[in-house]
């Protein structure tokens, strides 16, 4: 307790549900955090924290289906995503693709997908998948509010969750399959770079396309012009080379201190390579 303290933290609140949660936090006016996982809120720089809210009791941990895709509750663990039957069979199997690669197994115990939406690092794996994905969030502060995760990011999103609650993460259907890459200096690293990619077929022809590429070293962002060159095609080991070659020419990377641009630049189309790669092979293409 010495340590919490010592940031300032004076009151431990367990909110009964939503209505609860927001009101403490209105009323400690900025001073307030919510804690379900606290995995980022362990490591935060932030000493203004008078009050912690806990929202791990308020109904919000849940995987279930929801018109054909997913309804994942913000508080909802990683590990508990991966026991999802529901979860697992999402997308050809991208949730656990992509969790598993996340942390390690005690991290997973702790963190919630509404945090990792929230705190949403550069470097992060999930917000590189939510985007490729089509996700969306609702959440419930002031008012309701329902938005695309790829447009929530374009804006203060930080702002947004100070003073409100992440009610659950909508993951559409898709007729298709996907699948994430990621390079990292161990296997439980975070991201140098990391790609999530899906791709669904009619008629023998790539009917839709989804390619996102995240720690760039800029937060994942889809790739429209590499989804255009793959829609109308036919799926080839030829057509992947040629995005991965689109991809290397195009991306926009940047430096910094754990890679170069011109590294990421190349790796880049690797990873999209191997990810559209896979994801065809799941969707039986």
């Amino acid at each position: 307790m010495s340590g919490v303290h010592a940031r300032g933290v004076r009151r431990f609140h367990f909110a009964r549900d939503v209505e609860e949660a927001l009101s403490l936090l209105a009323a400690y006016e900025g001073r307030g955090a919510l804690l379900a996982g606290g995995v980022d809120l362990l490591r935060s720089l932030r000493v203004d924290i008078e009050g912690l809210i806990d929202i791990t009791r308020i109904g919000l941990s849940y995987t279930k289906e929801a018109r054909g895709g997913l309804a994942i509750g913000g508080t909802t663990t990683l590990t508990s995503i991966l026991e999802s039957r529901a979860a697992r069979e999402y997308g050809g199997g991208i949730l656990a693709d992509l969790l598993h690669r996340v942390a390690v197994p005690p991290l997973r115990n702790m963190a919630t997908l509404g945090g990792a939406l929230v705190s949403a690092h550069p470097w992060a794996d999930i917000p590189t998948a939510l985007v490729a994905l089509g996700a969306e969030v609702r959440w419930q502060g002031e008012k309701e509010g329902r938005v695309p995760v790829e447009e929530l990011y374009q804006g203060p999103f930080r702002g947004l969750f100070r003073q409100a609650v992440a009610i659950e993460v909508l993951l559409p259907p898709w007729d298709g399959a996907f699948a994430y890459e990621k390079v990292g200096r161990t296997g439980y690293d975070i991201a140098l770079l990391n790609a999530c990619c899906g791709v669904g077929v009619e008629g023998g022809r790539i009917a839709w396309a989804r390619v996102a590429v995240g720690a760039r070293p800029d937060r994942g962002e889809r790739l429209p012009w590499a989804e255009e060159a793959l829609i109308g095609q036919r799926p080839s080991q030829t057509l992947w080379q040629e995005v991965q070659d689109l991809v290397a020419k195009r991306i926009e990377v940047g430096d910094d201190r754990r890679a170069s641009g011109a590294w990421r630049r190349e790796v880049a189309g690797v990873l999209v390579e191997r990810a559209l790669a896979r994801a065809s092979g799941r969707a039986g293409m």
